[in-house]
């Protein structure tokens, strides 16, 4: 099991960005497909997708980021739904089969984000740190800071093999 997230640059490139999937988010995620778990994410309920700075660690938890952005300038963790809607595309690609999330869209609306970011991470709570830490990506070429007016659309994808 594998994952990786898709940015679009504010310059129009799109960049994957390998991640990795903390020890939490291997139970998690062995749990839900094999033993039908429905309290990590319902079905039909959301996974979400926050940014931060930080430096992640396979141990990490949700509680390890510290350096996510404040609510300033609308920032907020974005919703991907756990449905054929939230991850229309399942495929295979080479010898993998992979599920493609929607594009979601981290946008600043009067005023910057509090930080600059330089990681993704992918999470089953909307907000605060009690929720479920699945994955983090690999560092963005530089540090980025969403400026009011602009956005950061995203995709993510996990592959089984």
């Amino acid at each position: 099991m594998r994952g990786q997230f898709r940015f679009t640059l504010p310059n129009g490139e799109e960049i994957i960005v390998p991640n990795i999937i903390t020890d939490q988010g291997e139970e998690d995620l062995l749990k839900m497909i094999l033993q039908a778990d429905v309290a990590i994410v319902s079905a039909g309920g959301n996974w979400f997708v926050g940014l931060c700075e930080e430096t992640p660690g396979e141990t990490d938890t949700l509680a390890s980021i510290s350096t996510e952005p404040t609510s300033a300038g609308g920032y907020a963790r974005q919703p991907i739904a756990r449905n054929t809607t939230g991850w229309p595309t399942i495929s295979q690609v080479n010898d993998a089969f992979r599920g493609l999330s929607l594009q979601i869209t981290f946008a600043a609306s009067g005023a910057d984000f509090s930080r600059t970011i330089q990681r993704a991470f992918l999470t089953n709570v909307a907000s605060g740190t009690a929720g479920r830490l699945f994955a983090y990506s690999g560092l963005l070429p530089n540090p980025l800071l969403i400026t009011d007016g602009n956005n950061l659309p995203v995709k993510y994808e996990l592959f089984l093999r």
